[in-house]
């Protein structure tokens, strides 16, 4: 069960997230397998039709009717999350079969208590996946006179949230860090089956030098130019002001070109000032094909995340790995010890224009960076491929199935 991402029949091919490389997988491997999703495009702002889809063998998506919103904090996204959590409540309650294993994703909290609620009346063995830590972010992209208050209305999300942790068959954290703070929002103790699952990426296949070379012309980039790339959302968890002043103070360093790939229309004062500089591309959205070709061609790819940004591993630290391109990241935490631990890139705590700049400048003189592509790129396929995070996460979740029969003797 997870809303918010792409489905395969969404227009355009869109590249899978968890919930739907988890499905993919789980299907190849010969388990039948529903997807509970809502109408609501999280990414197009789109709604879909409802029904019931079947994309593959083995595989079917329950699409629930929800309204949507227009931003991503909001009343609209709160009364969104409860009206998908009550339609697959009905949904689940009129099933003519129960599953074997209910897997829920955390967020939304509304989601996640209800599907491990229902697994629980239901005796049926439940998993939940904890990506993001809702809701205790929520109150820090509040002006400091309204946290208290935020946190009050937020309580009864929180109790959502420790009523799923506490009774989870299954507790799977995309790192240590979620997973401790799962245990300790649900008050329970680790067993032998909660776990970590990173956030694993699919590359696809590497573009040839000649479409490498076609992508970066129709980009507007140099020959011989050093990119520094961000590809993803303009949302307010990425502080992208920051890289337009770092650019504006590295405008005098002709070899270096900043490709800022995703909707900028988003942020239209923000894309003003960055299409005034001229050592800035901003493309739009790019698709697989053009994002490989420019990450693998990237020298530095940024995460220029906000001070109060509630990711600690995201799904970019993967992506940009995927390729081999060296990461300049604002996060600290478990992503600055990832990096110490694989030399993948490096943190930048309070990053100012000037630090970044630096940060920036540092990397590109240090040839033995450049020559370690390859030496990342393996790291990547070793432990973060996608193929090899959901097929040990589709084990998992036949080892939780097993438990129903068990428990039943």
């Amino acid at each position: 069960m997870r809303d918010l991402e792409p489905l395969p029949t969404d227009p355009g091919s869109p590249r899978l997230l968890r919930a739907g490389m988890l499905s993919a997988t789980l299907a190849a491997a010969g388990h039948e397998t529903t997807w509970f999703t809502s109408t609501f495009n999280h990414y197009s702002r789109r709604q879909r039709s409802a029904g019931r889809l079947e994309p593959g063998d083995h595989l079917a998506i329950e699409v629930l009717p929800a309204p949507g919103y227009r931003r991503n904090i909001g009343l609209r996204r709160l009364l969104h999350n409860r009206r998908f959590a009550r339609e697959f409540l009905r949904a689940a309650e009129r099933a003519a079969r129960l599953p074997d294993v209910i897997v829920a994703d955390l967020p939304t909290t509304d989601a996640a208590s209800a599907a491990i609620g229902f697994g629980r009346r239901a005796e049926i063995p439940t998993i939940l996946s904890i990506r993001d830590l809702w809701p205790d972010f929520f109150a820090d992209f509040m002006p400091p006179l309204l946290r208290p208050f935020v946190r009050l209305g937020v309580m009864p999300l929180d109790r959502q949230a420790r009523f799923a942790c506490g009774h989870a068959d299954s507790l799977i954290g995309i790192s240590e860090e979620y997973l401790n703070w799962g245990q300790a929002k649900g008050a329970r103790r680790r067993t032998e089956l909660d776990r970590v699952f990173p956030l694993g990426f699919l590359r696809p296949p590497d573009a040839s030098a000649a479409e490498t070379a076609g992508v970066l012309e129709r980009l507007g980039v140099g020959q011989g130019q050093r990119i520094v790339s961000f590809v993803g959302s303009w949302g307010a968890t990425y502080d992208l002001e920051l890289v337009l002043e770092t650019a504006r103070r590295l405008t005098d360093r002709r070899d270096i070109v900043f490709v800022l790939a995703g909707n900028a229309s988003e942020r239209p004062e923000l894309k003003r000032a960055f299409e005034a500089l001229p050592n800035t591309v901003l493309p739009g959205w790019l698709g697989p094909d053009e994002v490989a070709a420019l990450l693998g061609a990237s020298d530095v790819g940024l995460l220029p995340y906000a001070k109060n940004a509630p990711q600690g591993l995201p799904n970019k630290v993967y992506e940009y790995m995927a390729y081999g391109t060296y990461q300049v990241a604002t996060l600290t935490g478990e992503a600055e010890n990832l990096y110490a631990e694989t030399a993948a890139g490096r943190s930048i705590a309070d990053a100012t224009p000037a630090s970044l700049a630096a940060a920036i400048g540092d990397v590109l003189a240090a040839p033995e960076i450049a020559a370690a592509r390859t030496r990342r790129r393996e790291i990547f396929d070793t432990r973060f491929d996608a193929r090899k995070v959901y097929a040990g996460m589709t084990d998992h979740i036949v080892e939780v199935a097993a438990t129903r029969a068990a428990r039943r003797g």
